[in-house]
């Protein structure tokens, strides 16, 4: 099965795989609701059981591991994996859920946590003729529009590349070019075989009284002020793998996705 995109997404590469959404929700690992309604994907079911899309030229992109004790799905790319879900000539393969599962609506607060793992066939986007500011993102909530940049992602990028968030909202889609509205924050150098651990409080909002604070394995690096959707529009998330092309295989592992209403709820102590 090749070209596999989600049914929600403008501009897709080939078949719309329509039935992986029906076959989530009559598996059923993830518990899923609008909003702030609990959400959790350990992956020792099926990524399929938590209610994800693909977007890959194969299932065979996408396949269960343990690192460290650690269930989770690792997300590889080939050479050649280009034009999949409006990549152009990047490559990709991405897990995407729903608009109505991700539940990032005007006005929703929510609180999220994941992890993410660079494994040792992970490969930094680098400097080419072609390339000169090569990147690639391994976590975003998208839009739901067809162009422009995401709402929130985490991206490897800069010179030398590096673990970035970045934000864009509010009633202009931004390109991401100098000048859009789109802030990056950056986080460190990419540090190999460790499991990151994102945390996310969050209100989506197109105007002022949105906020996205993010914390990295427990220290804050994002207390961001602003719009977090784009004017009439909402996101969805993605565990993603979609970069610049390097010539070679490169993977992405995540894992122990979860959402809930408050802190507390989530599991975590205080993190403020």
């Amino acid at each position: 099965m090749t070209g596999l995109t989600r049914p929600w997404a403008a501009g897709g590469a080939a078949a719309v795989l329509v039935a992986l959404l029906a076959v989530a929700a009559a598996a059923g690992e993830g518990t899923k609701g609008p909003g702030a309604a609990p959400f959790s994907c350990t992956f020792v079911s099926s990524w399929m059981s938590c209610g994800f899309g693909a977007q890959a030229k194969s299932l065979e992109r996408i396949t269960p591991v343990e690192v460290a004790g650690v269930p989770g799905v690792r997300l590889e790319t080939l050479p050649g994996d280009h034009n999949i879900a409006g990549s152009g000539r990047a490559e990709r393969a991405d897990l995407a859920l729903s608009p109505e599962a991700t539940g990032c609506s005007q006005g929703a607060e929510q609180w999220w946590k994941h992890a993410l793992l660079f494994p040792d066939d992970y490969v930094l986007p680098q400097v080419t003729p072609a390339e000169p500011w090569p990147w690639g993102v391994v976590f975003d909530f998208h839009h739901t529009g067809s162009e422009g940049q995401a709402n929130f992602q985490i991206q490897v990028a800069g010179k030398p590349p590096g673990l970035q968030l970045a934000i864009s909202g509010g009633p202009v889609v931004s390109n991401g070019a100098p000048g859009s509205p789109t802030r990056q924050f950056p986080v460190g150098s990419i540090v190999k075989n460790h499991w990151y651990e994102f945390v996310y409080h969050v209100r989506w909002s197109s105007g002022a009284d949105g906020f996205f604070d993010a914390w990295v394995d427990g220290t804050s690096v994002l207390a961001y002020r602003g719009p977090t959707l784009y004017a009439g529009q909402g996101c969805y998330l993605k565990l993603a793998n979609y970069h610049t092309p390097v010539g070679k295989p490169v993977s992405v592992v995540h894992a122990r996705l979860q959402r809930a209403a408050t802190e507390t709820a989530l599991g975590l102590s205080a993190l403020r």
